[in-house]
């Protein structure tokens, strides 16, 4: 760990070029350039409140919040963060395979294009947050001091990323599948997290099918869906999460990252002879 700190520390430089270069690359041939950053996340917001709320005219798990919370904000709390993580880890997994150039021709820690692949989603992130607080706000929403506890579970959410692109870039470099078994099991992630729904809502599933009780268990065994419900306690109840929704994703990210590094790095200069 102490290695990877000081060679991140040490090419800054390179990563924030990397970030940049990644950015400008997305969005050089868009007629509205950066203002697809802002615009993603507002359409597929609006796609999925009419699908939910006029579609089929239900909105599910939005019982479980503040009645006056719109459901347009409920989703995008959910989403904002889902697509850190979905984008981040899928864009990771093809990070070396995509830079292979790179990787074979300048001597520089390799670690530094996963984490470049990372900077780039955590930019527009960033952009998504902020629409998410205006929306919140101008929607007759408030934010309390437990607001400041995205912080902590952001950098949770963070290490767990960098562990799994570590982790998934590397092996992808020897066995190309895992970039599409990643793209895969990331869509079901979708589905498997409650960005459009409440958590509540399984557990009323297995309730009324006491069959499936163990399935709530399991349900919580994803990351993300502790992760979710902490982000939605702290921004839009106004309350503290509760502290399985942060212990456990913070031990899967420690050990994510720990395995992450202690593949990564051994491994990395092998990397050109298999790209």
């Amino acid at each position: 760990m102490r290695g990877a700190i000081r060679d991140l520390i040490r090419s800054r430089e390179l990563l924030l070029d990397l970030i940049w270069k990644d950015l400008r690359v997305r969005y050089r041939y868009a007629a509205m350039g950066f203002l697809w950053a802002i615009l993603e996340p507002l359409l597929m917001t609006l796609i999925l409140s009419f699908v939910f709320s006029i579609v089929f005219q239900y909105r599910p798990g939005a019982e479980a919040l503040d009645p006056e919370t719109p459901f347009a904000v409920f989703l995008l709390c959910g989403l904002i963060f889902w697509n850190l993580l979905s984008r981040s880890v899928s864009d990771g997994a093809k990070s070396l395979v995509a830079n292979r150039q790179l990787v074979g021709k300048v001597n520089f820690p390799r670690e530094i294009i996963p984490y470049a692949s990372i900077g780039v989603n955590l930019f527009n992130f960033g952009i998504g947050f902020i629409i998410f607080l205006g929306l919140h706000l101008v929607l007759g929403g408030a934010l309390a001091s437990t607001a400041l506890l995205v912080v902590p579970l952001l950098l949770i959410q963070l290490a767990l990323i960098t562990g799994l692109a570590l982790l998934l870039s590397c092996v992808n470099v020897f066995f190309r599948d895992v970039e599409y078994i990643t793209d895969v099991l990331l869509v079901f992630g979708f589905y498997a997290s409650p960005i459009f729904y409440d958590p509540s809502l399984v557990r009323a599933i297995a309730a009324d099918m006491p069959q499936l009780a163990w399935a709530v268990q399991l349900y919580m065994v994803n990351p993300m869906a502790c992760l979710i419900t902490a982000y939605r306690d702290v921004l839009l109840n106004q309350q503290w999460p509760q502290w399985q929704h942060v212990l456990w994703p913070a031990a899967l990210a420690a050990g994510f990252l720990a395995a992450g590094l202690t593949v990564f790095r051994p491994r990395a200069g092998r990397f050109a002879d298999h790209l």
